[in-house]
C-alpha cells in the first residue's frame, strides 16, 4: 500500500477531536497487517508504536484528530495530483507517512499518535503520552509531522489568553447620562494593540513575529440598557524567547490601566535550537532551509523537556481547517522521501 492510498483511507475515517477510537483501531490494525514487529502501547491518550530492536532516538509525532467536516466542504477536483478532504492536510498526511515508516525504515524511530490536539491544551492526548515518552532515555530528536508545506520549521511561538475586564455603570438607554458606558474604553485598548500589532524578532537567525490580537468582544444584557462591564480576550502570540510569567507581565504592563486582568491560559514556546547537531543534521539531509514557525505548536512539549524538534509535513498550513482542504500527492510523497533519506542517513 502506498503512502497516498493509506491517507486515503485516513480521510475515510471520521476523526473529530473526542471521537478518535475508529482511526486508532485503524492504526493498529495498518501495523498488523504490514508486519510492524514492535510494542504498541496505547492509552486515552492515543497510541506509541516501538519497533522491535529500534535505538528510539527519533520519535515521530502526528495527532490523529481533525476538526468538525464543513457544509461545504470540497471532496472532489479536477487535479488528480490533489487529495481533498478534511484532515488532508491537517493531519493525516503526516500520520499515513509515520505509519510508513514504522513498516519500512524504523531502526531509529517510535511513532506517537496522540488525540484532541484540536481542541484544549488540558485535553491534548500528548499530555498523557509524554511520561511514557520521556520514560524512554534515548530519545534525543522529535519530527512534528504538522504540515509546512515540506519546509522546516524550527521553534515556535508562545501563546496566551487574558480577559481585559471594563467596568462600567448600568443605566436605561433613553438615559445613557446617568450610567457610564465601558464600550467606549475598548477604543483606547483597540488602538493600543494595533500599534503593537506586530513586533519583529531576530531569534537565532530567523525573523519570528510577536503578534497581538484582540479576539473577542462581549457586553450586554438587552438593547436598551447601558452596560455595566465590557470583557476582551487579548490573544498573545509571543517570543519564545520569554517565560509565561514573562508574558503575563508583558500583558499586565501594557493593559492594566484599563482594568481588571485575568490571565486564562498561557504555553510557553520553543527556541529554534538551531545549532543543535540532530537539528543540522536533519537540514542537511533535506537540503533545506530553515524557517520560523509562526505559530504554537507541541514541540513546545518536547523542547520544555530538553528534546530537540522540528516541524515537517506535507500540506499548506494556510488550507487546513478549510472547506477546500488538500493536499498534493507529489508534495506528500516528496516529504515521505526526503524523511527517509534522514533515516537513512543515520
Amino acid at each position: 500500500m502506498s503512502v497516498d492510498t493509506t491517507l486515503q483511507k485516513l480521510i475515510n475515517i471520521s476523526s473529530v477531536t473526542g471521537d478518535e477510537i475508529l482511526i486508532l483501531d485503524f492504526i493498529e490494525e495498518f501495523l498488523s497487517k504490514n508486519n510492524f514487529s514492535g510494542e504498541l502501547i496505547r492509552n486515552d491518550g492515543g497510541i506509541i508504536a516501538i519497533p522491535k530492536n529500534s535505538s528510539q532516538k527519533i520519535a515521530l509525532v502526528g495527532h490523529v484528530d481533525t476538526v468538525p467536516l464543513s457544509k461545504t466542504q470540497k471532496l472532489k477536483f479536477d487535479d488528480i495530483d490533489l487529495i481533498p478532504g478534511r484532515g488532508s492536510v491537517d493531519m493525516k498526511g503526516g500520520i499515513s507517512i509515520i505509519l510508513h515508516s514504522l513498516v519500512e525504515e524504523n531502526q531509529d524511530i517510535i511513532g506517537v499518535f496522540y488525540t484532541a490536539e484540536e481542541g484544549p491544551y488540558e485535553m491534548n492526548g500528548l499530555g498523557d503520552l509524554m511520561p511514557t515518552i520521556l520514560s524512554n532515555k534515548n530519545l534525543e530528536f522529535s519530527i512534528i509531522l504538522e504540515p509546512t508545506n515540506c519546509e522546516i520549521e524550527l521553534g515556535c511561538l508562545g501563546t496566551l489568553n487574558a480577559n481585559i475586564k471594563l467596568k462600567g455603570i448600568a443605566a436605561h438607554s433613553a438615559r445613557p447620562w446617568v450610567g457610564e458606558n465601558p464600550i467606549y474604553k475598548i477604543g483606547d485598548i483597540s488602538k493600543k494593540v494595533s500599534d503593537n500589532e506586530v513586533t519583529l524578532l531576530d531569534i537565532e537567525g530567523l525573523e519570528f513575529k510577536q503578534v497581538l490580537s484582540i479576539t473577542k468582544v462581549s457586553s450586554g444584557i438587552a438593547n436598551n440598557v447601558i452596560p455595566d462591564e465590557a470583557i476582551l480576550n487579548i490573544n498573545f502570540r509571543f517570543s519564545p524567547e520569554m517565560t509565561n510569567d514573562d508574558a503575563q507581565n508583558f500583558i499586565n504592563n501594557m493593559f492594566s490601566e484599563f482594568g481588571e486582568i485575568e490571565i486564562t491560559s498561557s504555553s510557553e514556546g520553543a527556541m529554534p535550537n538551531i545549532e543543535n547537531s540532530n537539528i543540522k543534521n536533519f537540514i542537511s539531509s533535506t537540503g533545506l532551509s530553515p524557517n520560523p514557525k509562526q505559530a504554537w505548536t507541541d514541540i513546545a512539549r518536547f523542547y520544555s523537556h530538553g528534546i530537540a524538534s522540528v516541524n515537517f509535513g506535507p500540506g499548506d498550513p494556510l488550507l487546513a481547517h478549510t472547506a477546500d482542504e488538500h493536499v498534493s500527492k507529489k508534495q506528500l510523497l516528496e516529504s515521505y522521501e526526503l524523511l527517509m533519506n534522514f533515516l537513512r542517513r543515520l
